[in-house]
Formats: C-alpha cells, structure tokens, sequence
C-alpha cells in the first residue's frame, strides 16, 4: 500500500509542474488580450465613422451624430476639446477625461468641411 501511495503523490507532483509550465507559457497570450481588445474596438469605431461620413458624402457628420453613432458605453469615455479653433472629438479608454488624451488609446474625429478627419492612437491600450 506504501508504494502506491507513494506513486500516486509523484503523479500529483508531475501533474502540478506541467500545468505550471503550461500557465507559464500562456501568460504572455492572456496579457495582450485586453490590449488588443481595445485597439480592435478603436479601429471599429474610426471604420464606422468613416463609412457613415460616406453615406452622408456632402455634409460631414458632426460630433452629436458621432456619438449617437457609437453609443460610447462602459469603459469608453468621450471628449471634446476646442483645438485651434476646430472642436475635436475624442472616443477612447482611460482612467478619467481629464486624461483621455494623455492614456494614449482613443480615437479622434475632427469635423472640417468639405472632408473630415480620423485618427486611431492605440500606443497606450
């Protein structure tokens, strides 16, 4: 009986040590899940609005229609901010507003006529 029990605990060693090695091997993976999710999302949202300003080609959409069109919920924050005397819409991920453009993982829209400007930044997601 002592041998069995012997070898069922090295069996139960060897067990942990590969799902050890296996948890190890996949964090790098799990870690830029998150990331990339976000990064998807903005690329999402900039392609939606390029399309939509093609539907509307003579008129740009303007930044209340912009967020209609979005329905920026959860974690998205949005923002806009008079630039040189164009408002510029900013759609992204970050802490507070305050620090939309600081975070470094948003989506940027300004409305000029005839044609309209959109920027995905995703260096902090």
């Amino acid at each position: 009986m002592k041998s069995n029990k012997k070898f069922r605990q090295k069996e139960l060693i060897v067990a942990v040590m590969i799902l050890g090695a296996l948890g190890f091997a996949a964090k790098p993976f799990f870690s830029n899940i998150e990331s990339k999710a976000k990064q998807r999302v903005l690329s999402n949202i900039k392609t939606s609005v390029e399309h939509a300003n093609q539907i509307a080609s003579d008129d740009p959409l303007d930044n209340n229609s912009i967020i209609r069109l979005i329905k920026p919920e959860d974690n998205l924050l949005v923002s806009i901010q008079e630039v040189d005397g164009q408002q510029q819409l900013y759609i992204g991920f970050a802490d507070s507003v305050e620090n939309l453009k600081n975070a470094d993982c948003y989506f940027i829209y300004n409305q000029e006529k005839p044609t309209s400007n959109t920027q995905v930044e995703t260096s902090g997601c």
